[in-house]
């Protein structure tokens, strides 16, 4: 028994081609209103841009609102503000306002020599005595900093170097990590020193390649703090000197660079868009006619149209504008041209003998359907994908729903209308540039001058005996008589088979290998002052990563052994876990559990009950001189201890990927033990983004997957190839992410970001062959398939490529990681539209009567009188180009 299409069965698509055949000839007749009626919604919309605020916190930007970290922030806020007159560095609970300068030799010079030393001492000297003036004050570091003690909080380094390089000393002599601050007090130099190198002891350093500083600022609303730092980043910038390099970092110059990365995004995409506008226009080329160069060109306004439309919307709802939104201008100007070459090329291969309102009304039945499923899958996967803890992450989904949808309302309404009002033109044989010119075809321009014959002749002629339509260098010959003929040898079939189990192969097992990871160097330019501060860290103190903080909540009962004994045992194997280095010895290290205990034994009390115990610990322990620093790690409330805590100097944690690693094994520790505990840092956050990244990327897939699927089976009553466009989108993603992974991407939500809108050349690749695939009659359907889909899809590979090139020279690493992702994702998409989807086509339909039945010729009065099915394409140029 026949499928349905053979039964003449009227499908969702088909009423959607008649629908869209309507529209374009209502379009043909009123094209002015729509043109201005376009125009004058987005102006309305754009009004929003009254509204616009940006947003450049990297915690925004990249971390979850509602994750682990951020609840265990507020449980250590809730118990532990920071002080900032009793301030330590180790114990924050947030980044707060910071200066950080790293400061390195030459090759062969030695940091620890004193005469390096000093100049180090001298440029901490030039910053803590930086004068700032705000409003009619001036100020410097004394009058902003974190105190402890009254007295500013300084790197212990700066200590050492006055006290070991004070006269003729020639060498500072210090113990690493920990070295001996003073008389019984020892101090963690992990973070202060870096590029070391050691004496046969093993614990004395021999050599040190750089010292790095750290400042800390009290938080103001009057923002002193902020000219501080820009004052500081001036300031640092200058003290650079032949034997010594310093680098700056603010607490604010992460955010500034990013700011500078996106106002270099516009740049990038004013070239991309001069390219595709030029390739396109190439592509658009015909004869002094027929050409749509100047349609394309003026097409690009209804993209204007579309991110204005879609900015003031966003803008209206108080949306921020987030510096991410950038690289979707990248895929969505490809995917507009991708529409623009196949309006014209469904053009051209209307009558040209028909009114402009039937051609029209052709184009868009043929072109319609495959924008609009492209248009509703997109904007449904990235409407369920803006469902996110994300907030980041939100907004770019938002977006990119929105201007997915945007447009190709523009393109149906702006650019459509361009194509009725040019089609008067061509009707009317006037020139395609100089459009008040009529001038005369070839055939009736013999007797015209050879420069009238090459800048001027073109058009239709009732004297022409055949119908225009590609010679035999044009792409759709090249296409139909090489690859279709390669395609239907047996050896083609099994090379295209054999290369794609290679390629699926090699996908696989790149994705097998993907990686979670993030680099905050990524998201600036190379040469910006964070990346070169980031450079600079990990190139010399990578070995130790934050300190973390281990808070116990919740009454544990530290009177009782078990208990007591659980938080002791629980400190230990965390210790023992392999990404802790012991730093007991320190004022940071210690535990005022531990001390405690000590104090006890040395006392001779008893602490065997409650009272006692919290009598002892209030009345004597944290009121003795020795101990009273513990004071800020405990919590004391109704005769209960309500909150504590402990810090362990990780180490072996400074990338991402391994501190987000260190605290999984650091929860699964906790888990062991009957001790309600969490662990703390703010560098955490990012952790939180990794943990979190694979669950947003499978909900992606699986709304893009659910979409597809619901929606070409609702259009086609076919689960065949509503089944078959997934396989081959998810074919297109295997390939993208595996081949990425191996070309050096790791997954982050850039990546992620970027891999979700390489998903849409997926989609649209797909869709358009799939649709055409079924809505052909079944005489011919895989090379007239091919000859449609096979040319454009081979211009739109050329101006794509063009258009993302400019992202491969960037001197930002995000953009080069996307220009890998785009460039593997146009060109899967081309091979797979080229090759793979043809053959397997043509082998499914082989077995199975997949198209319809060949359309009745009295319901459809434009597709008797077609003359070719190949596409037009004859400029010379353009044949030489490909």
């Amino acid at each position: 028994m026949a499928l349905s299409y053979n039964c003449r069965m009227k499908t969702p698509q088909d009423h959607l081609e008649r629908l869209y055949e309507f529209y374009g000839r209502l379009v043909a007749r009123k094209a002015v209103p729509f043109l201005i009626g376009s125009v004058l919604v987005a102006g309305i919309l754009g009004i929003g841009f009254m509204f616009i605020q940006a947003e450049w916190d990297i915690l925004y930007l990249f971390s979850p609102e509602n994750g682990r970290t951020s609840k265990t922030q507020a449980v250590v806020r809730s118990c532990f503000p920071t002080n900032y007159s009793d301030f330590s560095p180790d114990r924050q609970t947030n980044a707060g306002n910071f200066a950080k300068v790293i400061v390195s030799a030459k090759e062969s010079d030695n940091m620890l020599n004193c005469e390096l030393a000093r100049n180090v001492h001298t440029i901490h000297q030039a910053i803590v005595t930086m004068p700032v003036t705000v409003g009619e004050r001036t100020l410097i570091y004394e009058d902003l900093c974190a105190k402890r003690s009254k007295t500013c909080v300084y790197p212990p380094l700066v200590g050492l170097m006055r006290r070991q390089c004070h006269g003729n000393a020639g060498t500072m002599n210090i113990t690493f990590p920990i070295a001996n601050y003073h008389e019984n007090v020892s101090v963690f130099l992990g973070h202060q020193i870096g590029g070391i190198e050691y004496l046969p002891d093993g614990r004395t350093l021999k050599r040190a390649s750089a010292f790095q500083l750290s400042y800390h600022l009290q938080p103001d609303e009057e923002g002193k703090a902020e000219e501080w730092e820009q004052a500081f980043t001036r300031k640092v910038l200058k003290l650079s000197t032949d034997n010594l390099t310093a680098v700056p970092l603010t607490s604010r110059t992460l955010e500034t660079d990013i700011m500078d990365t996106s106002a270099v995004v516009v740049r990038r995409f004013a070239l991309m868009f001069a390219l595709v506008s030029i390739v396109c226009s190439i592509s658009l080329s015909a004869d002094w006619v027929r050409a749509k160069v100047l349609v394309g060109m003026a097409s690009l306004f209804a993209l204007a149209l579309a991110f204005l439309s879609t900015f003031g919307l966003l803008l209206w709802f108080r949306f921020k504008f987030i510096s991410p939104i950038g690289l979707i201008s990248f895929p969505i100007l490809a995917l507009e041209a991708a529409n623009r070459l196949h309006l014209a090329a469904s053009w051209w291969r209307t009558d040209e003998t028909a009114a402009v309102p039937a051609r029209l009304g052709r184009t868009l039945r043929e072109t319609g359907v495959p924008m609009t499923c492209t248009t509703i899958v997109l904007a449904v996967t990235y409407g369920v994908s803006s469902i996110t803890d994300f907030p980041g992450l939100r907004t770019f989904f938002l977006f990119s729903a929105l201007v997915t949808v945007f447009v190709l309302l523009c393109q149906c309404t702006f650019l459509a209308a361009l194509f009725g009002l040019d089609g008067r033109r061509e009707n009317a044989n006037r020139h395609a540039y100089v459009v008040c010119k009529t001038v005369l075809p070839r055939s009736e321009a013999i007797d015209q001058p050879l420069i009238y014959k090459i800048f001027c002749a073109g058009g239709h002629s009732v004297k022409d005996t055949e119908p225009w339509q590609a010679d035999k260098r044009s792409l759709a010959g090249i296409l139909h008589k090489r690859i279709d003929t390669f395609l239907a040898m047996p050896i083609g079939k099994v090379l295209v088979g054999s290369f794609y189990l290679i390629y699926v192969g090699v996908a696989v097992w790149g994705c097998l290998n993907l990686q979670k990871d993030f680099n905050l160097r990524s998201v600036v330019a190379d040469e910006s002052v964070s990346a070169s501060f980031y450079k600079s860290e990990e190139r010399f103190f990578s070995t130790f990563g934050p300190p973390v903080s281990v808070i116990a909540v919740n009454g544990n009962e530290y009177w009782r052994h078990e208990s007591l004994n659980g938080i002791l045992d629980l400190k230990t194997d965390m210790e023992h876990s392999g990404y802790v280095y012991d730093i007991n010895e320190t004022d940071e290290g210690r535990f005022w559990l531990s001390e405690f205990l000590n104090f006890v034994r040395s006392a001779g009390v008893t602490t065997d009950n409650q009272d006692e115990f919290m009598t002892v610990l209030k009345s004597e322990f944290l009121v003795d001189k020795l101990h009273s620093l513990y004071i800020s790690d405990v919590v004391v409330d109704n005769n209960t201890i309500s909150c504590s805590r402990f810090v362990l100097q990780t180490k072996e944690t400074y990338r991402f990927r391994d501190s987000a690693t260190a605290a999984h094994e650091f929860q699964k520790i906790i888990q062991k033990y009957n001790v309600d505990a969490m662990v703390f840092h703010p560098s955490f956050f990012f952790n939180d983004m990794l943990t979190q990244i694979y669950t947003e990327a499978g909900r992606f897939f699986l709304a893009l997957g659910g979409s597809l699927v619901g929606f070409v089976f609702l259009l086609t009553l076919s689960p065949i190839f509503a089944l078959f466009s997934a396989v081959s989108c998810a074919s297109i993603c295997v390939g993208i992410i595996g081949f990425s992974t191996l070309w050096g991407v790791t997954l982050d939500i850039n990546s992620f970001m970027s891999f979700s809108l390489g998903v849409s050349f997926s989609v649209e690749y797909s869709l358009r062959v799939l649709l055409l695939f079924v809505s052909v009659p079944n005489a011919g359907t895989k090379q007239t398939s091919m000859s449609i889909t096979g040319p454009m899809s081979l211009q739109h590979f050329v101006a794509t490529v063009c258009a993302v090139s400019v992202l491969s020279t960037s001197d930002t690493m995000l953009f080069r990681s996307y220009f890998k992702i785009l460039f593997l994702t146009i060109l899967f998409g081309f091979l797979h539209v080229l090759l793979l989807l043809p053959l397997c086509l043509s082998s499914i339909c082989s077995k199975l009567p997949c198209t319809r039945a060949p359309r009745d010729k009295s319901t459809d009065e434009v597709s008797e009188n077609v003359k070719s099915q190949d596409i037009v394409m004859t400029n010379p140029y353009v044949m030489q180009l490909f």
